[in-house]
Order: C-alpha cells, then structure tokens, then sequence
C-alpha cells in the first residue's frame, strides 16, 4: 500500500470534481478511441494499443500502437500520426498485459489519474498469459472489441460473472486495502459453434488478485465463485448439478447471504466462522420428463452447500497464500463486531494470512410450482 501513497494528492482532487477539459476538435476529424492496452515488463520500453469502435462509412475500427518509455510519450506518438486527431476521452475499458501487471500498475494508475482526457470510471481488465495488444490487434475484421468488452461486463450483472472494476474503484482499494480485485480476460483459440469472427474468442477468466500494484496470482472457478459468495455476489449465475435420471439440472441462483463470526484471544481474532446460504431455483430439467421429487430436491441442496463451502475456502486460501485482503473482509468481518474493529484493524494484516478458518454453508432449491 506504502507504494501507492503518493497518489493520494491527485486523487483527491479529482474526487472532489476538478478536471481538465480536452481542446476542441471537429469531430469527423477524430478518431475516438474505445479501447487502450498497455504493455511492458517495467525495466524498458512500454507498448501502447488503442482501438477504436465502429467508423463512419462503414470503415473498419481504428487499431494504433506505439512504444516509448512513458504511457504518455506512446500515446502523443500516436496522436501525431496521421491527419486525424486521436481523442482518448471514450476509453471506456483499459486492458493490461500479464507481464505488465506483474511489473506494477503504478505507471498506469498515475497515468490515468493525471491525464486530462482519461476517466477513472473506464473499466480495467489484466489480460491472462498474454499481452493486451494481442488481444487487440488480433480482434477478428469487422469484429467490435468494445462491444464485446461491454458485453462481458453487462453478462456479469446478468449471469452472475466475474464482475468489472473501474479504475477509481481500483485506486481506491489499493490506497484504503493494499489489495483488489480486478476481472480477468482470457484469449482462447474459436472452436467449431463459437460464432466467432475471428481465430480466437474473448472469455472471462476469473479474477487477477493485485497487492501493492502488483499482480500476484489468479483465481480459479472455484475461487472465483467463492470470491463473489464472500461478498454476497453471483445472482444470475447458472450451476449445473447431475439430475436425477442422468441428465443435467440447472439451477439459477438467486440469493446469497453470507455473514461472520469471530473468536478472539485477547485482542486478537483467531478464528474466523463463515457461513453462506444460497437461494436457488430450477431453470430446466435436461434428459428428464419428470418433476424433481422431494428426495432429488434435497439431494441438490446438500450438493450446492457441499459447492459453496468448497468456493469459499478455496478463496479464502488463494487470499491468504498471496496475504491479499483482495475483497475488503477486514470490513465485513468489522461489522460483525463492531466493538473490536480498533484491535481488528491493528493486527489484520498480521493474522489474516494465519487465520483459522471454518466455512459452513447450506442451500434452498425452490420447490417448482
């Protein structure tokens, strides 16, 4: 956290509202562009990929790249190319290479917090094992890289997804936690039924875990899950569960409701009880003609607590291997003891790696009407 401190000047301006305006430009001479990535291991030269959305008269986006020392001087390299005017204003997703977001987020959180045009509301992905100009330059003809970006991060309030982090969020986390969360991409090559346009397909990847500006790990569906349970999060998403005739049931979760429970020594916490109840409700019965009985029912439900448990501790271990609070727990776990929030936060980052864990859950499946 001690590293990103010196943000904390500028961030304070820009929360109360002080901006910068970018200079007029015509607007059929400006090239908006959509999306930036940023590339670079730390030590030399970083690259720079910006992509535009759709063009008048039908023209393909937009896609430029440039490479300098700084974020700055690549961007104002692109700017002085060509006739038209390249107006970074409408980056609405930010995409950061692997390599790049295990050197540091600093260079682009400082970026973005003093450039007059970017937002701190755009959405920041880490692109997993690979660079964001791939991803960028590689985007099938006639394909919409914005669209698809939003389209991943709309699902996620749909579907239950992995969910989106705009940068001021991520900034704030970092300097107020030391850790964050931030939704992960993955580049896979198409397969047969994909519909894609191109070569390769643009999926969610989990969460890239970030401590101090650094990228130390990524979770895995199951800590990915358990991520969201911890935080009450997941409605919409779809878990599939064996059903009772050898076909598939899948079921719709739609609630969850996870709260804590402390033992202290002293004044220090040395265990932490979780306990998460799904709500959930059928939403098909594959290769079945029959209604679930009451037997199936309850069978269900001790699978999904069976899942949710395992999610959550497989979270919690991902968190404390990397000693990231990486969901603000300390918060969470404060409001349930209100009164030993001071001790709570003196000795947290001490003990949470070495935290006693014991996770409980259980699970509803409505009954079908």
């Amino acid at each position: 956290m001690r590293r990103m401190l010196y943000l904390f000047p500028v961030l304070s301006l820009l929360l109360t509202g002080c901006s910068a305006l970018p200079y007029a430009h015509q607007i059929d001479k400006t090239a908006l562009m959509e999306v930036l990535g940023v590339d670079g291991s730390g030590t030399g030269t970083v690259t720079v990929t910006a992509a535009s959305g759709p063009r008048p008269e039908s023209q393909d986006p937009l896609v430029l790249t440039a490479q300098a020392e700084t974020i700055s001087a690549a961007c104002a390299d692109m700017g002085g190319r060509g006739e038209d005017y390249v107006f970074f204003g409408d980056v609405e997703q930010v995409l950061v290479g692997e390599e790049a977001a295990r050197a540091g987020l600093e260079p682009l959180l400082g970026h973005m917090v003093r450039d007059p045009e970017l937002r701190l509301e755009a959405e920041l992905w880490v692109v997993k094992g690979a660079d964001a100009s791939e991803v960028l330059l590689g985007a099938g003809k006639g394909e919409s890289l914005p669209g698809r970006l939003s389209a991943l991060s709309r699902n996620a309030h749909l579907l239950g997804g992995p969910r989106h982090q705009m940068a001021r969020g991520a900034l704030t986390d970092l300097l107020e936690n030391g850790a964050t969360l931030l939704p992960a991409l993955e580049r896979r090559e198409a397969e047969d039924g994909q519909g894609a346009q191109g070569e390769y397909v643009l999926e969610a990847a989990g969460y890239a875990v970030i401590r101090d500006g650094l990228l130390l790990g990524f979770t895995d569906e199951a800590a990915t899950l358990g991520a969201d349970l911890l935080r009450g999060l997941g409605k919409g998403r779809i878990l599939e569960r064996p059903g009772p005739e050898g076909g598939a049931v899948a079921l719709k979760l739609t609630g969850v409701k996870t709260t804590f429970r402390t033992r202290f020594s002293g004044e220090r916490l040395t265990t932490l009880v979780v306990n998460c109840a799904l709500e959930t409700q059928v939403m098909e019965e594959a290769g079945s003609a029959a209604r679930l009985g009451e037997e199936d029912r309850k069978r269900l439900e001790t699978e999904l607590a069976g899942l949710a448990e395992e999610a959550v501790r497989a979270a919690l271990d991902c968190f404390q291997g990397l000693e990231a609070d990486a969901i603000h727990l300390l918060d969470r776990v404060a409001l349930a003891v209100p009164w030993k929030k001071a001790a709570l936060e003196e000795h947290w980052r001490e003990v949470f790696p070495d935290l006693a864990l014991e996770v409980r859950a259980e699970a509803a499946v409505a009954r079908e009407q």
